[in-house]
């Protein structure tokens, strides 16, 4: 077996990233007007400016092994390999190219966490949403399984690396986010005093700017109880009572109207990005019960609200990109549930132009979807939909929509 040199993914210290992401969030936040602060609240933009400007948690996938052909390699400095002559010996290899796709900004596998050994792992080729490891081989004098031993001990040996050192990656993520809302924050305080102070100098000089409008979400005092159903016996029944799904529906319309007035600052995050807000204001509420991209079923969730071993809201965040791929995201969200899955939300982004022609296309093809079975009246402020899920069983999905386009 045969190495490439590689190179190491540690190049830069994530600390020194996080201080440069730092002065840029509050270089923003300064430049915040009155009507922005007048129609958020703090914590919502706390919310929003930490998303926007902290890396989301990187989620490795399973290695991808791919045939990278045959490669002729010097190998002057071999002893094992005789050479014949004073120039260079090559030999030909095989290659086998081992990928590993990711979520996050190739950017940021290049920095070196706080905690990390003095021996990195070593890639070959970082693409966008994948790292690439080679390995080169020789079959002269093997045993097919003595070959296939050896590449599956390297491939585990290197994942492993790589596992960890993004483990540590995400540990300083964790911090990083936590950091950045307490300082967005603070940040967003001293420009609400700034702005307040202006705006009494304009009242006393009898100067009309406007009036305060309705802040939207708020993180609450203390956070909320959850009393689940007791019984288990009815497959069918609702875990979650529908009041606390009523409220889960709420902070998402607060979190999502305060995107919206913010769409600005908004409008280039991506899925993982805006997740992280509607992650982080359920959790201020409900004491860090949700999760994001956790396995579910058949496939991993964007948002799963658990407690005490059981799935109490499950919810998928998608980009309008048509009817077809609508659907397909009520498929995803499905297929992900459980048959003691029996609450969970669409929330879609929409650039378009039209807002309202989209909302129109959303609710036809809702409604056009195979599982669809009825819109369910009893939920006079929001769109609740009645579906059956692939156990066999029925499902309420709120079906949500916001208004990225600028």
């Amino acid at each position: 077996m045969s190495r490439s040199r590689g190179r190491l993914f540690c190049d830069k210290r994530f600390s020194e990233f996080g201080r440069t992401r730092l002065e840029e969030m509050k270089d923003e936040i300064s430049g915040l007007s009155s009507e922005e602060l007048q129609s958020n609240s703090t914590d919502s933009l706390a919310l929003i400016f930490a998303a926007k400007h902290t890396p989301s948690q990187i989620e490795l996938q399973d290695p991808v092994k791919e045939d990278g052909g045959e490669v002729e390699k010097d190998v002057s400095d071999r002893q094992d390999i005789p050479s014949f002559g004073s120039g260079p010996t090559y030999v030909t290899y095989h290659r086998l190219k081992v990928k590993i796709p990711f979520n996050v900004d190739k950017e940021i596998f290049r920095h070196r966490p706080s905690s990390h050994d003095l021996n990195p792992p070593l890639y070959d080729e970082l693409n966008r949403g994948e790292v690439v490891y080679y390995i080169d081989y020789r079959t002269e004098n093997r045993e097919p399984e003595e070959i296939k031993e050896e590449i599956e001990g390297d491939i585990r040996q290197w994942t492993e690396k790589v596992e960890k050192y993004i483990g540590n990656l995400n540990n300083d993520i964790e911090s990083m986010q936590e950091k950045f809302r307490k300082d967005a924050r603070k940040a967003i305080e001293r420009r609400r005093d700034n702005i307040e102070t202006k705006q009494q100098v304009m009242d006393d000089l009898g100067v009309e700017t406007g009036t305060p409008g309705d802040q939207g979400y708020v993180v609450p005092e203390k956070k909320r109880n959850i009393q689940i159903t007791a019984s288990e016996s009815d497959s069918t029944s609702d875990i979650l009572p529908e009041q606390t799904f009523v409220e889960i529906l709420d902070i998402i319309d607060d979190l999502g109207l305060n995107i919206e007035r913010s769409v600005e600052r908004v409008r280039d995050l991506d899925e993982e990005s805006l997740r992280d807000i509607f992650l982080i204001g359920i959790n201020s509420h409900y004491a860090g019960l949700a999760t994001g991209e956790t396995f579910n079923r058949t496939g991993k969730t964007d948002i799963l609200l658990r407690y005490d071993n059981k799935n109490l809201f499950v919810a998928e965040c998608k980009f309008w990109k048509g009817q077809s791929q609508y659907k397909d995201a009520i498929d995803q969200l499905l297929d992900n549930l459980t048959v003691r899955d029996t609450q969970a939300s669409l929330l879609i982004f929409s650039k378009n132009h039209s807002y309202s022609q989209m909302q129109e296309r959303v609710r036809e093809a809702t409604k056009d979807h195979k599982k669809y079975e009825a819109q369910l009246s009893e939920f006079a402020d929001h769109d609740v939909y009645r579906f059956q899920n692939n156990s066999e069983t029925t499902v309420k999905v709120a079906v949500k929509t916001f208004d990225l386009h600028s």
